[in-house]
């Protein structure tokens, strides 16, 4: 045994955003330290420009925010996506007809099975040459139960490394990709499990990959995130298999394993959630079989990400 003094070993940083930014046109109250808060006063159909620039400080800071008994129209919807930048590329799910860019997200009720779009820990399009900034998620129909979104901050990820581990991981890339999640092989498991929803597969958008640094810096906060796409992360560049499989999955424990660095979203009717994709993963709960879901999301194109 080694007998290592404990003067040696670093203790993880714990997770925290406390976050004093003096607010004049709206109310935002923290949902968790690690990240995510819930801002009130505001009718997203109808904002000031003041408004709005402290929607996106409250962005910078707490990384995902959360607005409550918003009644947005398919049209107020975009019109708020757009005050936050240019519409995204979605490649695999067609919008709604008339709105490109709205996408109509359904689970209904008596459908056979009970997963969900997206039902694992991603960060949306992470895969792309330049990920959305942001993601636009309003709930039109919400079950009495179910159906939370949990939340991690990649950037309190980064925080909890040792210098070590941060030096390793800064000198990396990895390998984004859709290929596990939309190439041809998924096309029969999309028609089985999403009966009310048409999913594109095989494309060339999912064959495609593209090399991203692993730490990143925000271009609001100028803080480090590690980059993890959590399914698109695909490999370390440089490593051999075995090496990169044992080092993300490592790193992506960092992420989700820890209860510190998470929060869990509840749905209701005329809820809005607004993340951050450059610094958070996200996971839809599949916990609702048998109760109707209905969402609309909007995203907002990001730029390519800069390393350290």
């Amino acid at each position: 045994m080694f007998n290592i003094p404990l003067s040696m070993l670093i203790a993880p940083k714990a997770a925290t955003n406390a976050v004093a930014r003096d607010y004049q046109h709206i109310e935002v109250k923290p949902y968790a330290s690690a990240l995510g808060a819930e801002i009130f006063g505001v009718d997203l159909a109808n904002l000031s420009q003041e408004q709005i620039q402290e929607i996106k400080g409250a962005l910078a800071d707490h990384s995902v925010v959360f607005f409550r008994e918003q009644d947005l129209s398919v049209e107020d919807q975009e019109r708020f996506s757009l005050q936050f930048g240019d519409f995204g590329y979605d490649p695999f799910v067609d919008g709604i007809e008339g709105h490109p860019n709205v996408l109509r997200l359904v689970k209904e009720a008596d459908e056979k099975t009970g997963a969900v779009f997206g039902g694992v820990w991603h960060t949306d399009w992470s895969f792309q040459e330049a990920p959305p900034s942001y993601t636009i998620l309003v709930g039109k129909d919400i079950p009495p139960y179910g159906g939370d979104t949990l939340f991690a901050s990649l950037t309190n990820a980064y925080d909890s490394l040792s210098p070590a581990m941060k030096k390793i991981c800064e000198s990396l890339k990895l390998v984004h990709s859709a290929k596990k999640g939309y190439d041809d092989q998924m096309a029969g498991v999309y028609s089985a499990v999403l009966e009310n929803m048409k999913v594109k597969t095989g494309t060339e958008d999912a064959k495609s990959s593209k090399l991203h640094p692993l730490v990143t810096v925000h271009p609001d906060s100028g803080k480090k995130v590690l980059f993890l796409g959590g399914v698109y992360s695909i490999a370390i560049e440089g490593m051999h298999f075995d090496e990169s499989e044992a080092l993300l999955g490592y790193l992506q424990e960092k992420v989700v394993q820890d209860p510190l660095n998470l929060c869990r979203f509840r749905w209701e009717n005329g809820s809005v959630a607004m993340w951050d994709n450059r610094c958070t993963q996200h996971y839809p709960m599949a916990d609702y079989k048998g109760m109707r879901r209905e969402m609309q999301r909007t995203i907002i194109a990001g730029q390519p990400p800069v390393g350290v």
